[in-house]
Protein backbone atom coordinates (compact mmCIF):
# COMPACT_ATOMS: atom_id res chain seq x y z
CA UNK A 1 0.00 0.00 0.00
CA UNK A 2 3.11 2.39 0.75
CA UNK A 3 3.92 2.26 -3.28
CA UNK A 4 0.61 3.97 -4.25
CA UNK A 5 2.35 7.05 -1.84
CA UNK A 6 5.31 7.59 -3.97
CA UNK A 7 3.74 7.78 -7.21
CA UNK A 8 3.93 10.51 -9.06
CA UNK A 9 0.64 12.73 -9.57
CA UNK A 10 0.90 12.40 -13.40
CA UNK A 11 0.71 8.27 -13.00
CA UNK A 12 -1.78 8.30 -10.18
CA UNK A 13 -4.16 10.41 -13.08
CA UNK A 14 -3.39 7.53 -15.12
CA UNK A 15 -4.37 4.84 -13.16
CA UNK A 16 -7.81 6.55 -12.11
CA UNK A 17 -8.24 7.27 -16.07
CA UNK A 18 -7.48 3.31 -16.85
CA UNK A 19 -9.91 2.50 -13.68
CA UNK A 20 -12.29 4.72 -15.40
CA UNK A 21 -11.69 2.98 -18.91
CA UNK A 22 -11.66 -0.94 -17.36
CA UNK A 23 -15.08 0.02 -15.69
CA UNK A 24 -17.02 0.85 -18.81
CA UNK A 25 -15.26 -1.62 -20.75
CA UNK A 26 -16.16 -4.42 -18.22
CA UNK A 27 -20.04 -3.12 -18.42
CA UNK A 28 -20.20 -3.28 -21.88
CA UNK A 29 -19.17 -6.84 -21.88
CA UNK A 30 -21.69 -7.90 -19.48
CA UNK A 31 -23.78 -5.75 -21.67
CA UNK A 32 -22.90 -8.00 -25.19
CA UNK A 33 -22.86 -11.16 -22.95
CA UNK A 34 -26.58 -10.93 -22.16
CA UNK A 35 -27.73 -10.51 -25.70
CA UNK A 36 -25.69 -13.78 -26.56
CA UNK A 37 -27.50 -16.82 -27.81
CA UNK A 38 -28.13 -19.24 -26.76
CA UNK A 39 -28.99 -18.67 -23.16
CA UNK A 40 -27.73 -21.67 -21.58
CA UNK A 41 -26.27 -22.60 -18.38
CA UNK A 42 -22.57 -22.20 -19.80
CA UNK A 43 -23.90 -18.25 -20.75
CA UNK A 44 -24.87 -17.80 -17.19
CA UNK A 45 -21.68 -18.89 -16.05
CA UNK A 46 -19.92 -16.65 -18.08
CA UNK A 47 -21.90 -13.49 -17.18
CA UNK A 48 -21.54 -14.11 -13.81
CA UNK A 49 -17.74 -14.58 -14.16
CA UNK A 50 -18.07 -11.15 -15.98
CA UNK A 51 -20.00 -9.51 -13.25
CA UNK A 52 -17.62 -11.05 -10.46
CA UNK A 53 -14.84 -9.29 -12.11
CA UNK A 54 -16.80 -6.12 -12.58
CA UNK A 55 -16.66 -6.14 -8.62
CA UNK A 56 -13.17 -7.21 -7.99
CA UNK A 57 -12.21 -3.51 -10.98
CA UNK A 58 -14.50 -1.52 -7.99
CA UNK A 59 -12.99 -2.91 -5.33
CA UNK A 60 -9.23 -2.16 -6.97
CA UNK A 61 -10.87 0.90 -8.01
CA UNK A 62 -11.43 1.80 -3.82
CA UNK A 63 -7.71 0.57 -3.09
CA UNK A 64 -6.64 3.36 -5.72
CA UNK A 65 -9.23 5.51 -4.55
CA UNK A 66 -8.16 5.31 -0.57
CA UNK A 67 -4.58 5.78 -1.30
CA UNK A 68 -5.75 8.86 -3.34
CA UNK A 69 -7.54 10.56 -0.37
CA UNK A 70 -5.41 9.40 2.25
CA UNK A 71 -2.65 11.34 0.33
CA UNK A 72 -4.48 14.16 0.25
CA UNK A 73 -5.18 14.32 3.89
CA UNK A 74 -1.69 13.17 4.65
CA UNK A 75 -3.13 10.67 7.16
CA UNK A 76 -1.95 6.67 5.65
CA UNK A 77 -4.13 4.18 6.85
CA UNK A 78 -4.75 0.07 6.09
CA UNK A 79 -7.12 -0.78 3.08
CA UNK A 80 -9.39 -3.16 5.29
CA UNK A 81 -10.50 -4.95 1.91
CA UNK A 82 -8.41 -7.84 2.59
CA UNK A 83 -11.80 -9.51 3.20
CA UNK A 84 -13.48 -8.59 0.07
CA UNK A 85 -10.90 -9.41 -2.04
CA UNK A 86 -10.64 -12.52 -0.55
CA UNK A 87 -14.14 -13.07 -1.31
CA UNK A 88 -14.16 -11.73 -5.11
CA UNK A 89 -11.24 -14.02 -5.83
CA UNK A 90 -12.57 -17.04 -4.44
CA UNK A 91 -15.94 -16.42 -6.67
CA UNK A 92 -13.49 -15.23 -9.52
CA UNK A 93 -11.51 -18.72 -9.07
CA UNK A 94 -14.81 -20.84 -9.20
CA UNK A 95 -16.51 -19.54 -11.90
CA UNK A 96 -13.86 -19.67 -13.79
CA UNK A 97 -12.88 -23.28 -13.17
CA UNK A 98 -16.67 -23.99 -14.20
CA UNK A 99 -16.66 -22.12 -17.34
CA UNK A 100 -13.22 -24.44 -17.75
CA UNK A 101 -14.78 -27.76 -16.92
CA UNK A 102 -18.83 -27.12 -18.27
CA UNK A 103 -16.93 -25.13 -22.23
CA UNK A 104 -13.61 -26.00 -21.89
CA UNK A 105 -12.75 -22.08 -22.41
CA UNK A 106 -9.10 -22.64 -20.70
CA UNK A 107 -9.12 -18.68 -21.14
CA UNK A 108 -10.69 -18.40 -18.24
CA UNK A 109 -7.38 -19.69 -16.56
CA UNK A 110 -5.96 -16.20 -17.34
CA UNK A 111 -8.09 -14.50 -15.70
CA UNK A 112 -7.38 -16.42 -12.33
CA UNK A 113 -3.69 -15.69 -12.87
CA UNK A 114 -4.57 -12.17 -13.30
CA UNK A 115 -6.90 -11.51 -10.06
CA UNK A 116 -4.74 -13.07 -8.04
CA UNK A 117 -1.40 -9.95 -8.92
CA UNK A 118 -4.03 -8.27 -6.57
CA UNK A 119 -4.79 -10.59 -3.43
CA UNK A 120 -3.66 -9.56 0.13
CA UNK A 121 -0.91 -12.17 0.57
CA UNK A 122 0.96 -10.73 -2.48
CA UNK A 123 0.42 -7.18 -1.35
CA UNK A 124 2.18 -8.35 2.01
CA UNK A 125 4.94 -10.05 -0.06
CA UNK A 126 5.87 -7.71 -2.47
CA UNK A 127 5.98 -4.56 -0.60
CA UNK A 128 6.09 -1.57 -3.07
CA UNK A 129 6.44 -3.54 -6.08
CA UNK A 130 2.45 -4.36 -5.33
CA UNK A 131 2.07 -0.96 -6.69
CA UNK A 132 3.37 -2.21 -10.33
CA UNK A 133 1.62 -5.62 -10.00
CA UNK A 134 -1.91 -3.52 -9.38
CA UNK A 135 -1.09 -1.38 -12.67
CA UNK A 136 -0.22 -4.24 -14.50
CA UNK A 137 -3.68 -5.89 -13.80
CA UNK A 138 -5.96 -2.97 -14.24
CA UNK A 139 -4.06 -3.05 -18.13
CA UNK A 140 -4.33 -6.43 -18.29
CA UNK A 141 -8.46 -6.28 -17.30
CA UNK A 142 -8.80 -3.52 -19.68
CA UNK A 143 -6.77 -5.29 -22.89
CA UNK A 144 -8.94 -8.57 -22.04
CA UNK A 145 -12.19 -6.59 -21.53
CA UNK A 146 -11.89 -4.49 -25.10
CA UNK A 147 -10.83 -7.58 -26.83
CA UNK A 148 -13.84 -9.66 -25.15
CA UNK A 149 -16.20 -7.07 -25.95
CA UNK A 150 -15.03 -7.31 -29.46
CA UNK A 151 -15.01 -10.99 -30.12
CA UNK A 152 -18.41 -11.10 -28.43
CA UNK A 153 -20.18 -8.66 -30.24
CA UNK A 154 -18.60 -10.16 -33.19
CA UNK A 155 -20.66 -13.32 -32.31
CA UNK A 156 -23.95 -11.38 -32.10
CA UNK A 157 -23.67 -10.40 -35.42
CA UNK A 158 -22.79 -13.22 -37.26
CA UNK A 159 -25.03 -15.68 -34.76
CA UNK A 160 -29.04 -15.50 -35.05
CA UNK A 161 -30.22 -14.31 -31.86
CA UNK A 162 -33.70 -11.86 -31.25
CA UNK A 163 -31.05 -9.01 -31.28
CA UNK A 164 -29.83 -9.84 -34.67
CA UNK A 165 -33.34 -10.63 -35.88
CA UNK A 166 -34.08 -6.91 -34.67
CA UNK A 167 -31.34 -5.50 -36.39
CA UNK A 168 -32.35 -7.46 -39.53
CA UNK A 169 -35.54 -6.61 -39.83
CA UNK A 170 -35.06 -2.77 -38.83
CA UNK A 171 -32.51 -1.93 -41.97
CA UNK A 172 -35.22 -3.45 -44.19
CA UNK A 173 -36.66 -0.57 -46.56
CA UNK A 174 -39.85 -2.45 -46.68
CA UNK A 175 -42.51 -2.48 -42.79
CA UNK A 176 -42.78 -5.38 -41.63
CA UNK A 177 -45.36 -6.51 -38.39
CA UNK A 178 -46.09 -8.96 -36.60
CA UNK A 179 -49.09 -9.39 -34.50
CA UNK A 180 -51.46 -11.73 -32.11
CA UNK A 181 -54.64 -12.76 -33.55
CA UNK A 182 -56.63 -10.23 -31.89
CA UNK A 183 -53.55 -7.64 -32.81
CA UNK A 184 -50.95 -7.29 -30.21
CA UNK A 185 -48.09 -6.32 -31.59
CA UNK A 186 -45.16 -9.07 -31.30
CA UNK A 187 -42.76 -7.58 -33.47
CA UNK A 188 -42.50 -4.29 -35.65
CA UNK A 189 -39.62 -3.07 -37.39
CA UNK A 190 -38.59 0.62 -37.45
CA UNK A 191 -39.94 1.50 -41.34
CA UNK A 192 -43.01 0.80 -39.83
CA UNK A 193 -43.15 2.68 -36.91
CA UNK A 194 -42.14 5.45 -38.93
CA UNK A 195 -45.01 5.03 -41.19
CA UNK A 196 -47.44 4.32 -38.16
CA UNK A 197 -46.61 8.03 -36.60
CA UNK A 198 -46.75 9.68 -39.98
CA UNK A 199 -50.37 8.42 -40.88
CA UNK A 200 -51.78 8.48 -37.24
CA UNK A 201 -49.49 10.67 -35.71
CA UNK A 202 -48.61 7.68 -32.97
CA UNK A 203 -47.07 4.71 -32.51
CA UNK A 204 -49.96 2.14 -32.41
CA UNK A 205 -50.06 -0.76 -30.17
CA UNK A 206 -52.64 -3.16 -31.79
CA UNK A 207 -51.76 -4.34 -35.76
CA UNK A 208 -55.60 -4.49 -36.41
CA UNK A 209 -56.90 -1.01 -35.19
CA UNK A 210 -54.24 0.14 -37.37
CA UNK A 211 -55.08 -1.77 -40.17
CA UNK A 212 -58.26 -0.60 -39.75
CA UNK A 213 -57.63 2.66 -40.06
CA UNK A 214 -55.90 2.64 -42.93
CA UNK A 215 -59.61 1.10 -44.81
CA UNK A 216 -61.37 3.61 -43.40
CA UNK A 217 -59.35 6.52 -43.85
CA UNK A 218 -58.76 7.78 -40.77
CA UNK A 219 -55.41 8.96 -41.02
CA UNK A 220 -53.76 12.67 -40.90
CA UNK A 221 -53.91 15.40 -42.83
CA UNK A 222 -51.61 15.36 -46.11
CA UNK A 223 -51.76 11.47 -46.02
CA UNK A 224 -54.22 9.83 -48.55
CA UNK A 225 -55.46 6.78 -49.24
CA UNK A 226 -56.33 5.24 -52.29
CA UNK A 227 -56.63 1.80 -54.33
CA UNK A 228 -53.51 0.17 -56.44
CA UNK A 229 -54.29 -3.45 -57.97
CA UNK A 230 -57.23 -4.20 -55.43
CA UNK A 231 -55.10 -3.11 -52.25
CA UNK A 232 -54.79 -0.06 -50.24
CA UNK A 233 -52.24 2.24 -50.99
CA UNK A 234 -51.26 5.18 -48.72
CA UNK A 235 -50.30 8.44 -50.34
CA UNK A 236 -47.53 10.41 -47.40
CA UNK A 237 -46.62 13.89 -47.99
CA UNK A 238 -43.47 13.23 -48.91
CA UNK A 239 -44.91 11.78 -52.30
CA UNK A 240 -44.48 8.47 -51.16
CA UNK A 241 -45.97 5.80 -51.94
CA UNK A 242 -46.89 2.87 -49.23
CA UNK A 243 -49.06 -0.67 -50.51
CA UNK A 244 -50.45 -2.28 -47.42
CA UNK A 245 -51.24 -5.98 -47.66
CA UNK A 246 -52.13 -8.19 -43.83
CA UNK A 247 -52.15 -11.51 -44.34
CA UNK A 248 -52.52 -14.90 -41.87
CA UNK A 249 -49.69 -17.10 -40.93
CA UNK A 250 -49.83 -20.42 -38.67
CA UNK A 251 -47.06 -21.01 -36.92
CA UNK A 252 -47.36 -24.18 -34.97
CA UNK A 253 -51.21 -24.18 -35.31
CA UNK A 254 -51.44 -20.79 -34.32
CA UNK A 255 -52.39 -18.48 -36.53
CA UNK A 256 -50.61 -15.29 -36.58
CA UNK A 257 -50.94 -11.99 -39.07
CA UNK A 258 -48.12 -10.45 -40.60
CA UNK A 259 -48.95 -6.75 -41.98
CA UNK A 260 -46.44 -5.55 -44.64
CA UNK A 261 -45.56 -2.04 -45.90
CA UNK A 262 -44.14 -1.76 -49.55
CA UNK A 263 -42.52 1.30 -50.60
CA UNK A 264 -44.19 1.38 -54.60
CA UNK A 265 -43.16 5.41 -55.00
CA UNK A 266 -41.78 4.74 -58.90
CA UNK A 267 -44.22 2.17 -59.64
CA UNK A 268 -47.20 4.86 -58.94
CA UNK A 269 -45.18 8.01 -60.57
CA UNK A 270 -45.24 5.63 -63.55
CA UNK A 271 -48.92 4.74 -63.42
CA UNK A 272 -49.38 8.49 -62.59
CA UNK A 273 -47.45 9.21 -65.70
CA UNK A 274 -49.00 7.05 -67.95
CA UNK A 275 -52.66 7.30 -67.25
CA UNK A 276 -52.88 10.38 -69.75
CA UNK A 277 -51.21 8.38 -72.19
CA UNK A 278 -53.66 5.43 -72.00
CA UNK A 279 -56.63 7.74 -71.98
CA UNK A 280 -55.14 9.35 -74.72
CA UNK A 281 -54.56 5.94 -76.44
CA UNK A 282 -57.78 4.52 -75.78
CA UNK A 283 -59.83 7.41 -77.50
CA UNK A 284 -57.02 7.12 -80.68
CA UNK A 285 -58.02 3.27 -80.73
CA UNK A 286 -61.70 3.88 -80.55
CA UNK A 287 -61.29 6.73 -83.28
CA UNK A 288 -59.41 3.69 -85.44
CA UNK A 289 -62.15 1.18 -84.79
CA UNK A 290 -64.23 3.14 -86.38
CA UNK A 291 -62.24 4.17 -89.26
CA UNK A 292 -62.11 0.60 -89.72
CA UNK A 293 -65.35 -0.45 -89.75
CA UNK A 294 -66.01 2.44 -92.29
CA UNK A 295 -63.08 1.22 -94.46
CA UNK A 296 -64.98 -2.31 -94.70
CA UNK A 297 -68.23 -0.81 -96.07
CA UNK A 298 -66.01 1.41 -98.33
CA UNK A 299 -64.37 -1.78 -99.46
CA UNK A 300 -68.01 -3.80 -99.74
CA UNK A 301 -69.10 -0.57 -102.27
CA UNK A 302 -65.98 -0.49 -104.08
CA UNK A 303 -66.16 -4.12 -104.87
CA UNK A 304 -70.18 -4.29 -105.60
CA UNK A 305 -69.10 -0.85 -107.94
CA UNK A 306 -66.42 -3.38 -109.72
CA UNK A 307 -68.93 -6.42 -109.73
CA UNK A 308 -71.27 -3.40 -111.46
CA UNK A 309 -69.19 -2.28 -114.17
CA UNK A 310 -68.55 -6.28 -115.14
CA UNK A 311 -71.95 -6.62 -115.55
CA UNK A 312 -72.41 -3.31 -117.47
CA UNK A 313 -68.99 -4.45 -119.90
CA UNK A 314 -70.61 -8.07 -120.72
CA UNK A 315 -74.36 -6.97 -121.17
CA UNK A 316 -73.56 -3.62 -123.15
CA UNK A 317 -71.70 -5.63 -125.56
CA UNK A 318 -73.65 -8.74 -126.38
CA UNK A 319 -76.51 -6.00 -126.31
CA UNK A 320 -74.94 -4.04 -128.86
CA UNK A 321 -74.12 -7.00 -131.16
CA UNK A 322 -78.07 -8.07 -130.85
CA UNK A 323 -78.83 -4.29 -131.36
CA UNK A 324 -76.70 -4.03 -134.40
CA UNK A 325 -78.02 -7.47 -135.89
CA UNK A 326 -81.88 -6.53 -135.71
CA UNK A 327 -80.99 -3.25 -137.29
CA UNK A 328 -79.86 -4.05 -140.66
CA UNK A 329 -81.66 -4.80 -143.24
CA UNK A 330 -80.33 -8.85 -143.69
CA UNK A 331 -82.17 -11.53 -143.12
CA UNK A 332 -81.53 -11.93 -139.20
CA UNK A 333 -78.74 -14.79 -138.02
CA UNK A 334 -81.25 -16.69 -135.96
CA UNK A 335 -78.46 -19.12 -134.77
CA UNK A 336 -76.34 -16.41 -133.67
CA UNK A 337 -79.24 -14.41 -132.05
CA UNK A 338 -79.94 -17.76 -129.89
CA UNK A 339 -76.26 -18.26 -129.35
CA UNK A 340 -75.86 -14.48 -127.85
CA UNK A 341 -78.84 -14.89 -125.76
CA UNK A 342 -78.10 -18.42 -124.44
CA UNK A 343 -74.33 -17.40 -123.71
CA UNK A 344 -75.22 -14.51 -122.09
CA UNK A 345 -76.50 -16.04 -119.13
CA UNK A 346 -73.49 -18.39 -119.04
CA UNK A 347 -71.21 -15.76 -119.02
CA UNK A 348 -72.52 -13.82 -116.24
CA UNK A 349 -72.61 -16.85 -114.17
CA UNK A 350 -69.13 -17.27 -114.99
CA UNK A 351 -67.98 -13.74 -114.34
CA UNK A 352 -67.92 -13.57 -110.82
CA UNK A 353 -69.23 -10.63 -108.80
CA UNK A 354 -66.43 -10.28 -106.88
CA UNK A 355 -62.68 -9.35 -107.84
CA UNK A 356 -60.03 -11.45 -108.28
CA UNK A 357 -57.67 -12.27 -105.43
CA UNK A 358 -55.04 -10.12 -107.16
CA UNK A 359 -57.55 -7.09 -107.30
CA UNK A 360 -58.65 -8.14 -104.00
CA UNK A 361 -54.97 -7.27 -102.75
CA UNK A 362 -55.04 -4.11 -104.85
CA UNK A 363 -58.19 -3.15 -103.21
CA UNK A 364 -57.22 -3.73 -99.97
CA UNK A 365 -53.39 -1.59 -100.22
CA UNK A 366 -55.39 1.57 -101.84
CA UNK A 367 -57.98 1.43 -98.77
CA UNK A 368 -55.31 0.86 -95.62
CA UNK A 369 -53.41 3.40 -97.90
CA UNK A 370 -55.77 6.09 -97.45
CA UNK A 371 -55.23 5.95 -93.67
CA UNK A 372 -51.46 5.84 -93.71
CA UNK A 373 -51.00 2.48 -93.53
CA UNK A 374 -48.68 0.44 -96.03
CA UNK A 375 -49.21 -3.16 -97.28
CA UNK A 376 -46.33 -4.26 -98.65
CA UNK A 377 -46.62 -6.95 -100.88
CA UNK A 378 -44.01 -10.42 -101.90
CA UNK A 379 -44.44 -13.24 -104.33
CA UNK A 380 -47.20 -14.64 -105.92
CA UNK A 381 -50.63 -15.94 -105.65
CA UNK A 382 -51.44 -19.31 -106.23
CA UNK A 383 -52.34 -20.35 -109.65
CA UNK A 384 -55.74 -21.86 -108.04
CA UNK A 385 -58.50 -19.60 -107.70
CA UNK A 386 -59.61 -20.94 -104.66
CA UNK A 387 -56.40 -20.79 -102.91
CA UNK A 388 -55.72 -17.48 -103.64
CA UNK A 389 -59.39 -16.39 -102.43
CA UNK A 390 -57.96 -17.83 -99.14
CA UNK A 391 -55.16 -16.13 -99.06
CA UNK A 392 -56.86 -12.87 -100.08
CA UNK A 393 -59.63 -13.47 -97.24
CA UNK A 394 -56.98 -14.31 -94.92
CA UNK A 395 -54.60 -11.17 -95.94
CA UNK A 396 -57.34 -9.24 -95.15
CA UNK A 397 -58.45 -10.36 -91.65
CA UNK A 398 -54.61 -10.35 -90.52
CA UNK A 399 -54.18 -6.73 -91.91
CA UNK A 400 -57.51 -5.66 -89.89
CA UNK A 401 -56.48 -7.09 -86.97
CA UNK A 402 -52.94 -5.67 -87.13
CA UNK A 403 -54.07 -2.23 -87.73
CA UNK A 404 -56.85 -2.26 -85.01
CA UNK A 405 -55.21 -4.73 -82.01
CA UNK A 406 -50.76 -3.57 -82.67
CA UNK A 407 -51.56 -0.30 -84.33
CA UNK A 408 -49.32 -0.90 -87.10
CA UNK A 409 -48.08 1.06 -89.75
CA UNK A 410 -46.80 -1.22 -91.87
CA UNK A 411 -47.79 -4.92 -92.98
CA UNK A 412 -46.21 -7.37 -94.58
CA UNK A 413 -47.36 -10.35 -96.88
CA UNK A 414 -45.00 -12.75 -98.33
CA UNK A 415 -45.59 -16.10 -100.25
CA UNK A 416 -44.01 -18.37 -101.96
CA UNK A 417 -43.76 -21.68 -103.25
CA UNK A 418 -41.32 -24.26 -102.08
CA UNK A 419 -41.14 -27.94 -103.70
CA UNK A 420 -45.14 -27.58 -104.74
CA UNK A 421 -46.15 -26.44 -101.16
CA UNK A 422 -47.88 -22.50 -100.74
CA UNK A 423 -46.63 -20.45 -97.68
CA UNK A 424 -48.10 -17.49 -97.07
CA UNK A 425 -46.46 -14.94 -94.01
CA UNK A 426 -47.90 -12.23 -92.71
CA UNK A 427 -46.18 -9.94 -90.14
CA UNK A 428 -46.10 -6.25 -88.90
CA UNK A 429 -44.35 -3.20 -87.09
CA UNK A 430 -47.16 -2.98 -84.73
CA UNK A 431 -47.08 -3.99 -81.02
CA UNK A 432 -46.98 -7.44 -80.45
CA UNK A 433 -49.70 -9.14 -77.62
CA UNK A 434 -48.52 -9.46 -73.88
CA UNK A 435 -49.90 -12.51 -73.63
CA UNK A 436 -50.89 -15.72 -75.39
CA UNK A 437 -53.45 -15.16 -78.20
CA UNK A 438 -56.75 -17.14 -77.20
CA UNK A 439 -58.44 -18.01 -80.35
CA UNK A 440 -61.33 -16.79 -81.16
CA UNK A 441 -63.57 -16.04 -84.49
CA UNK A 442 -60.62 -14.44 -86.86
CA UNK A 443 -58.34 -17.30 -85.57
CA UNK A 444 -60.86 -20.31 -85.93
CA UNK A 445 -62.06 -18.90 -89.09
CA UNK A 446 -58.80 -19.03 -90.59
CA UNK A 447 -58.42 -22.55 -89.63
CA UNK A 448 -61.88 -23.34 -91.24
CA UNK A 449 -60.70 -22.48 -94.08
CA UNK A 450 -57.61 -24.29 -94.80
CA UNK A 451 -59.04 -27.36 -93.29
CA UNK A 452 -60.58 -28.29 -96.72
CA UNK A 453 -56.80 -27.87 -98.14
CA UNK A 454 -55.26 -30.25 -95.37
CA UNK A 455 -53.47 -26.83 -94.41
CA UNK A 456 -52.22 -25.65 -91.22
CA UNK A 457 -52.58 -21.61 -89.44
CA UNK A 458 -49.73 -21.05 -87.04
CA UNK A 459 -49.38 -18.05 -84.87
CA UNK A 460 -46.26 -16.81 -83.03
CA UNK A 461 -45.97 -13.56 -80.68
CA UNK A 462 -42.03 -12.99 -79.86
CA UNK A 463 -40.26 -11.19 -80.67
CA UNK A 464 -42.97 -9.98 -82.93
CA UNK A 465 -46.17 -11.12 -84.33
CA UNK A 466 -45.82 -13.53 -87.44
CA UNK A 467 -48.95 -15.47 -89.03
CA UNK A 468 -48.00 -18.22 -91.20
CA UNK A 469 -50.18 -20.62 -93.78
CA UNK A 470 -49.38 -23.73 -95.20
CA UNK A 471 -51.16 -24.87 -98.27
CA UNK A 472 -49.68 -28.65 -99.77
CA UNK A 473 -49.51 -28.74 -103.39
CA UNK A 474 -50.07 -26.05 -106.34
CA UNK A 475 -48.07 -23.90 -108.35
CA UNK A 476 -47.42 -20.28 -108.84
CA UNK A 477 -48.89 -18.39 -111.59
CA UNK A 478 -45.89 -17.36 -113.97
Amino acid sequence: MIGFYILPRSVTYIVTVLLALCVMSQMLVIAVSVYRYPRNRIRIFEILLEFTLLCHIFICSLLHGQSAQSYTLGIITDTGYEVSRIIIYIMIVLLSLSVVIINRNYKSLFIIAVASLTLPIIENLAGNIFVYLYIAEIISLLARSMFTGLERYGENSKNLSSLSVKNAIDSMNTGIMFCEQDGFILLSNEQMQRLMFTITNKIQRNGRIFFSLLTLGDIQPGCRITWFEGKNVCLLPDNSAWIFNMTELWIKRKKYIQLTATDISERWKLTAELQPQNEELMKRQKELSAAIADLHILSREKETQRAKMRVHDILGGRLTILLRTIQSEREPDYKLLRSLSQGLIDELKSAESLPSPQDELDILKQTFKSIGVDIIFSGKLPDDKEKGSLFADISREAVTNAVRHGLATQVYIHTDNADGDYHLRITDNGHPPLDTIKEGVGLNGMKKKVEPFRGTVTVNISPRFILTVYLPGGETND
